[in-house]
């Protein structure tokens, strides 16, 4: 060191000064992100729509994990019982109880899994007693298991959720846009109001309010009338009048093989792109010919 001039020296030290700041206001930006993504899980977690949905998917690993070590010779009732209570809890709308006994159903299951109960010992046969000889009857089927059904998902529910998520990102688009700032505010309004109807089960309800603060937003909807004893099926224009129905209407639709337009089973042309639903007939044989066939099923003939 006794080699190096003084403006060396203040060099070096400038220097290090400089990296010990730098590293300290790295550090502190660190903790801020750090901070602010537990912030964000946090609000994310706390949402109604993902703590049922958190509930429904442990309830439903749960009793998949009960049937596999059923069928492996492993009785678990304790574990069946707690997700019995599970799936009441759910129904009843009380999706952290629901949550924590589905929990503690898995738990169960897991240690059932690690610790099987020896199956039981079975009862001695006793010596048969001297007598008239009579034909042996025929074996008893061994008992199976009773399975539990399916956990049913509410009507409407996965549609209204899919359509509030897409209105969320019509009123995001909107917002980030001055000309649509007005529009968007009314969306996000109706959006506030769909979200309160799902969260008290209403889901026609938020279905229907989704769909109308899209077309409030300027998004792309696809609405269908459902069939109805006051609107012919299949009329262009006609709108529902049921949002239940509507939303029934526009899960079970069927696609256009060219477009992917929804459309109704009655619709002799597609909505979104013109082209004839009903299937045509072979110019050689004369069998039935689909809008997607290339070639004729019954005689092989090319339709191009």
């Amino acid at each position: 060191m006794s080699g190096l001039t003084t403006t060396e020296l203040f060099a070096i030290v400038v220097v290090v000064v400089i990296s010990v700041a730098l590293a300290g206001v790295g550090l502190i930006l660190l903790r801020r992100l750090r901070m602010r993504r537990d912030q964000l899980r946090g609000e994310l977690s706390g949402r109604p729509e993902a703590v049922s949905d958190r509930a429904f998917n442990r309830i439903a690993m749960a009793r998949r994990e009960a049937n596999v070590l059923s069928a492996q010779g492993t009785d678990v009732p304790r574990a069946r019982e707690l997700v019995g209570e599970a799936q009441a809890s759910f129904d009843a709308r009380q999706f952290d109880r629901a949550y924590a006994l589905a929990q503690s159903a898995h738990e169960t299951l897991v240690a059932a899994r690690q610790h099987p109960q020896p199956p039981l010992a079975a009862a001695p046969v006793p010596a048969p007693v001297p007598g008239p000889r009579t034909p042996p009857s025929a074996p008893a089927p061994p008992p199976t298991a009773a399975t539990p059904p399916p956990a049913k998902i509410p009507q409407h529910r996965a549609e209204s959720q899919f359509q509030l998520r897409l209105l969320g990102d019509d009123v995001a688009r909107g917002e980030a846009n001055p000309k649509n700032a007005g529009r968007a505010k009314r969306a996000k309004a109706i959006l506030g109001q769909a979200q309160q109807a799902f969260d008290r089960g209403d889901y026609a309800e938020a279905f229907r309010l989704a769909l109308k603060g899209r077309r409030e937003a300027g998004g792309a909807v696809e609405a269908l009338a459902p069939p109805s004893s006051s609107s012919t099926v299949g009329t262009p224009g006609a709108r529902p009048t049921d949002p239940a129905q509507a939303a029934a209407s526009l899960a079970s639709s069927e696609r256009c093989p060219h477009c992917g337009h929804p459309c109704q089973p009655a619709d002799v042309f597609c909505r979104g792109c013109g082209a004839s639903r009903r299937p045509a007939t072979c110019a050689q044989c004369g069998a039935e010919r689909l809008p997607t066939d290339s070639f004729c099923a019954k005689c092989g003939a090319s339709y191009t």
